[in-house]
Formats: C-alpha cells, sequence, structure tokens
C-alpha cells in the first residue's frame, strides 16, 4: 500500500513537471504577432518598391504591389519612383531602429519567418550599416539570419568605404565618362580564391554565374581602374 502511495506521488510530481516543462517551451516559441505583421509590412515595402523600380515584373505582381502598398500608377511615374523608394526606406529606417531598441535583432522565435529578414534588408539598404553590422553578425551568429546575408553586408559596408569585397556579392552602379548609367562587379579581393570563398559561406552559384545572372558583364576590376570607366 504505502508502495502504491509512493508511485502515485511520483506520478503526480514527473506530470506537473511535463506540464510546466510544455508551458515553458510554449512560452519560448510565442510568436510577438503584432511585431511580426509590423516587419512583415516594413519588409513587403522595402522589397516592394525594388520590384517596381528594377520593373521586371509581370502585371498581376504589379497590381498586387500597389495594392498591398497602397499606392497608384501616379505614384510611381517616371523618376518619381525614386523619389518613393528613397521615402519608404527612410520611413523604414526609422521604425526599424525604434523596433531595435525595443527588441534587439527580432529572432526567428519572435516574428517567424520572413519577418526576421526585414531589419537586415532595411539596414542593408541604409547608411548605417558600419553602426549596425555588430547586431547583423550576432543575428547571423545565433542562425536569424543566413551567412550568406551577413556575407552581403560585410560586402556592401566595404563597397562604400571603397575597399575591395571579399565575397563578389555587390554591383555597383554609376555613370561613366559617356554620361552613361553602368553595373559593373565590384573589385574583388583574392579573387582567385573567390569561390572557394562563395561555396564555403553558402551561396548556391560561383561569382559567374552570380553576375550573369544579375544580368551584369563579367569583368574582374581593380579600385583604380574605376575612375577610367
Amino acid at each position: 500500500m504505502k508502495f502504491v502511495q509512493v508511485l502515485f506521488f511520483i506520478t503526480i510530481i514527473a506530470f506537473n513537471s511535463c506540464k510546466q516543462g510544455k508551458k515553458s517551451n510554449s512560452e519560448e516559441i510565442k510568436i510577438n504577432v503584432e511585431l511580426k505583421d509590423k516587419l512583415e509590412s516594413i519588409l513587403l515595402k522595402d522589397q516592394g518598391i525594388r520590384e517596381i523600380v528594377d520593373g521586371n515584373l509581370n502585371h498581376e505582381r504589379r497590381v498586387f504591389l500597389l495594392n498591398e502598398m497602397q499606392l497608384n500608377e501616379t505614384d510611381i511615374e517616371g523618376n518619381k519612383k525614386f523619389d518613393l523608394m528613397d521615402e519608404i526606406d527612410s520611413i523604414n529606417l526609422l521604425e526599424t531602429e525604434n523596433i531595435i531598441k525595443n527588441h534587439g535583432y527580432p529572432s526567428k522565435s519572435l516574428v517567424g519567418e520572413p519577418a526576421n529578414k526585414a531589419v537586415f534588408y532595411v539596414i542593408q539598404h541604409s547608411n548605417k550599416i558600419e553602426e549596425y553590422l555588430p547586431l547583423i553578425r550576432k543575428a547571423s551568429q545565433n542562425g536569424d539570419i543566413a551567412k550568406t546575408s551577413l556575407a552581403m553586408m560585410e560586402d556592401r559596408n566595404l563597397m562604400n568605404k571603397g575597399i575591395e569585397q571579399l565575397y563578389g556579392t555587390q554591383i555597383k552602379g554609376q555613370t561613366n565618362k559617356k554620361g552613361e548609367w553602368i553595373y559593373f562587379l565590384w573589385p574583388i579581393k583574392n579573387a582567385d580564391s573567390i569561390n572557394i570563398w562563395r561555396k564555403e559561406i553558402g551561396f548556391k552559384l560561383n561569382v559567374e554565374e552570380y553576375v550573369k545572372e544579375m544580368g551584369v558583364e563579367f569583368r574582374l576590376y581593380q579600385i583604380n581602374e574605376l575612375s577610367d570607366l
């Protein structure tokens, strides 16, 4: 009889422990829905305006983006779309910095995917990369953004400083001596081993394939050659 009482007591303790464990786990993966929705809205605007500016989208996608972003055709006529992109980026950055202040880098466990990518893209498209690069590095270490995303930001930071990039992710656009707008692959450090670096970090395409996919002529420039373009 005493054995049955002891067994019953142990069973109750185990059951309560399991309940507490389940509660703890559910709390750990609880999504902040309000923050998730906010970040998804930011991400839509960041990527959507770039799809519109790029112009390489079908009619259905164009209509969808305009509806979701509450825009009409007159908002993106001619050069208006570039001014609109600057405006969206500026507003997104203010909202993102406030989110970082209150939540740090929003993790997958907090906001899910793809909302966790919004902060990365906003910072990538801002003039504050160097300020927030340590935050992005930590997010990558925690598995909240891909190593390839971090590599893109590292490369852009180097390009912004006028330094050779490491992973060959950055395409630069500028006006040449003839007054024509051109795109080219930003100079690469250790270009002979660039595809080894890319593979190790997780890129599926080698640099030649990547540049071709971006619609840019593959050519390796040195920093001192750029002034002659």
